[in-house]
């Protein structure tokens, strides 16, 4: 096992020297600050000073941004003991009721105007306002941290136009006490008050007592809202909507993994992903997470299959492009002229043993795509070839020996999942379920890979990863593969806290399975060829996918199947660096040839 581990590392420090070269160019930051500044006496309907763009000075506060912008002889200010209080402004005076209410993005100040130091952005409202009158739009907030203890519990905040509870936080709180980072996605908050979301803890965000499946920098306030935002574990969080009465038990019971906790998880890995590289099976994750692929992978892929004009050494590529081009939105019938979906049933299929027979059906299964019944491969074909080659132990193998491993059974389990019903399957399938189950008791799914893969199977069949069947010791399948999550999103393979691009393509999949499963969603790979079904995709550059990668190999004990990615160089490359993709790819071959001997001989 020891030297397994070294190989793996070793594999992995190749793949860093490779691809160390490749640098994301920083700009630098406008340093300039600017905003907007409204003021609205008593006719709403014409502003004082309708809502006008102005220059920010360093370390200025709102009533200079005021006076700088509508002159300081037109406005009058009286000296209390908590600073200036604005009194008038272009001749309208606060009288009787009435008073200057201060607003940051939309939102009620908690500060005065002449304490309050502008930032970039800031969108200033002064409204003379009625003190007697409810407001129309009031809105609450609630802080609450690890330990179920409220930390800031302000009501009755009013709110004008649409500001997002993003906003909220930060004008009620203060700007300098709400830490984020800027994501593909929007803002991620990464602490409040200093209480820093760290590890497996992240800021969760609430709306009327229920989680929220929008980020707090997209979701518009509306009146009446109850927004919440509370520390929580991707491992342990509350369902009872954020409002620190939580289950005290630190440990839940297999079974209880949450939406929340379920989202947080791929939200986090997909942000992993973008930041890495984008393949196959981060493409087939992220649409099926309804998350943006990146234009630039459909485009990569495009090209690649015209200069091979649509032919690959192994049939795996070509199962693996069409999935791709599926989750892209793209038609892998006619890509660049060219068809790939003819050259998988009329292809050889067993040529990389059973997994090539699996993903060629899971592949033609995923867009219903018609198969001519003169094909050399039907749909019909696939299936029985799968469901004959069986093991008396309920698994397969790869190489069809007769020594079963775990990986290679959850994925034909995954292509034979839409056929669990019919006859001479369904007996296949249950008793494949009863092998993978036992592997599980007796602790032999000892990774993140191998779980990921059953996962997928699980999912692909209707079945929970989080049921009894798949849990011992207060623990299940799902449970034992989210401990593998790392602080930056990835997944490490068996332990450790370095996430790798190769676990984690899988991980991510196999996430992505459980939620659609959990939603009733139905399979991972089934990626309908329609128009309304494109994903939203962007323009950033991202690496494309390495010409002829392996998909799913023959897996290795423990180690799981993997795919081998790396990043396509540009054509302006030095010939150093291809014969470096070209040893990457030869170490990694080498290397499971290596492991599956050792594998024989033990």
């Amino acid at each position: 096992m020891n030297n397994k581990k070294n190989l793996a590392m070793v594999l992995l420090l190749v793949f860093a020297l490779f691809t160390s070269g490749f640098q994301t160019p920083v700009l630098a930051a406008n340093q300039e600050k600017q905003g907007t500044i409204t003021v609205i006496g008593t006719d709403a309907a014409n502003p004082l000073l309708p809502e006008t763009t102005v220059q920010f000075g360093e370390s200025e506060t709102a009533t200079q941004a005021l006076v700088n912008a509508v002159g300081e002889s037109n406005i009058e200010f009286t000296d209390t003991t908590y600073g200036k209080m604005l009194t008038a402004i272009k001749g309208e005076k606060a009288e009787g009721n009435h008073f200057w209410a201060f607003f940051i993005n939309g939102v009620s100040a908690q500060v005065g105007a002449d304490t309050y130091v502008v930032h970039n952005g800031d969108k200033l409202t002064f409204r003379l306002t009625d003190w007697t009158k409810t407001p129309e739009t009031m809105v609450s907030l609630k802080v609450v941290d690890g330990d179920k203890k409220i930390v800031n519990n302000l009501s009755d905040i009013e709110v004008i136009g649409t500001p997002t509870a993003f906003q909220l936080l930060q004008v009620a709180l203060g700007p300098e006490k709400v830490g984020f980072s800027e994501t593909q996605y929007g803002k991620m908050i990464t602490s409040i008050n200093g209480l820093e979301a760290e590890g497996t803890n992240y800021w969760a965000f609430y709306i009327d007592g229920q989680m929220a499946t929008t980020g707090a920098d997209s979701y518009p306030l509306k009146p009446g809202n109850q927004i919440s935002f509370q520390l929580e574990s991707w491992q342990d969080v509350p369902e009872d909507g954020g409002d620190g009465q939580t289950n005290p038990n630190p440990n839940p019971p297999a079974g209880t993994v949450s939406e929340a906790a379920l989202q947080a998880a791929i939200d986090a890995v997909s942000q992993y992903a973008l930041n890495s590289q984008i393949g196959e099976w981060e493409a087939i994750a992220l649409k099926q997470a309804g998350k943006t692929i990146p234009a630039s992978y459909l485009e990569a892929v495009k090209g690649l299959v015209k200069e091979r004009e649509g032919k690959f050494t192994r049939i795996t590529d070509t199962e693996r492009y069409v999935l791709g081009i599926l989750a892209a939105g793209g038609d892998p019938a006619n890509i660049e002229g060219y068809d790939l979906v003819q050259a998988i049933y009329n292809g050889n299929v067993t040529k990389q043993g059973l997994i090539g027979v699996s993903y060629a059906l899971i592949a033609l299964d995923s867009a219903e795509f018609s198969v001519p019944a003169d094909a050399l491969w039907t749909k019909d074909k696939l299936v029985n070839y799968l469901a004959e080659k069986q093991n008396a132990d309920g698994g397969w193998a790869w190489d069809e020996s007769s020594t079963s491993d775990i990986d290679t059974t959850a994925m034909i389990v995954t292509a034979l999942a839409p056929y669990q019903n019919q006859a001479g399957v369904k007996e296949k399938v249950d008793a494949s379920i009863e092998y993978l189950a036992a592997q599980y008791q007796a602790a032999k799914i000892d990774n993140s890979s191998t779980a990921a893969q059953v996962i997928i199977a699980l999912s692909a069949l209707g079945m929970d990863a989080n049921a009894s069947l798949f849990a011992s010791d207060n623990s299940s399948l799902f449970q034992y593969f989210l401990s593998f999550q790392n602080a930056d999103g990835g997944f490490d393979w068996q332990g450790g806290d370095v996430s790798d691009v190769f676990t984690t393509s899988q991980a991510f999949q196999a996430l992505v399975a459980y939620q659609l499963f959990s939603q009733g969603k139905g399979s991972l790979y089934q990626l309908p060829l329609a128009a309304e079904q494109k994903p939203d995709v962007e323009s950033p550059e991202v690496e494309s996918p390495q010409v002829e990668e392996p998909i799913l190999e023959a897996p290795v004990e423990g180690k799981g199947v993997e795919t081998v990615k790396g990043h396509t160089l540009p054509n302006t490359a030095a010939n150093m660096y291809n014969l470096l993709a070209l040893g990457l790819f030869f170490m990694m071959a080498g290397s499971v040839f290596y492991m599956m001997q050792r594998k024989r001989k033990a």
